[in-house]
């Protein structure tokens, strides 16, 4: 390509991020430019002059892949809407539950009573469109983003 190579291309895509799969074709590439390729989240790297079916089953795998991710990341987001329509109390009951707090302990870790925890939660499971307690958990933790944070710090 004469403005960028297939790496700068893939990295400005990562650095905007976009997250699509990436299938690089070249004319002389080396193991090295293949595996910095994978590393970096191509799912082939085909050396020319290549198969068409090859290329077709690859494009045909590429494309599968994005629906996948587009799919997680529409559910992933569907959900983080809901935790986000949550008040701050709902989301200090949701972050005690996912850590496995009975409602007994959430009550006297948020200075509130039992019942009061009761009706938060009903709440947050409505809201949540859970319909149980394991389903819930199961939910959060779906959603949960990749950082150091622990589930009670997330909702506060």
């Amino acid at each position: 390509m004469p403005l960028m190579s297939g790496h700068e291309l893939q990295n400005e895509l990562l650095l905007r991020g976009i997250n699509i799969p990436i299938i690089f074709i070249s004319g002389h590439a080396d193991i090295p430019d293949s595996a910095k390729a994978f590393r970096a989240g191509a799912i082939d790297f085909l050396e020319k002059p290549f198969d068409n079916e090859v290329l077709l089953e690859r494009i045909d795998e590429a494309l599968k892949k994005n629906i996948a991710f587009r799919d997680e990341f529409a559910k992933k987001h569907r959900i983080q809407e809901r935790i986000d329509h949550l008040t701050p109390r709902e989301k200090e009951v949701l972050g005690l539950i996912v850590t496995s707090h009975s409602n007994k302990e959430s009550a006297k870790i948020l200075h509130i009573s039992n019942r009061t925890v009761d009706v938060h939660r009903a709440s947050i499971m409505e809201k949540m469109q859970a319909d149980n307690i394991a389903e819930l958990i199961s939910m959060v933790l779906y959603c949960e983003a990749p950082d150091s944070n622990t589930q009670e710090e997330r909702f506060h």
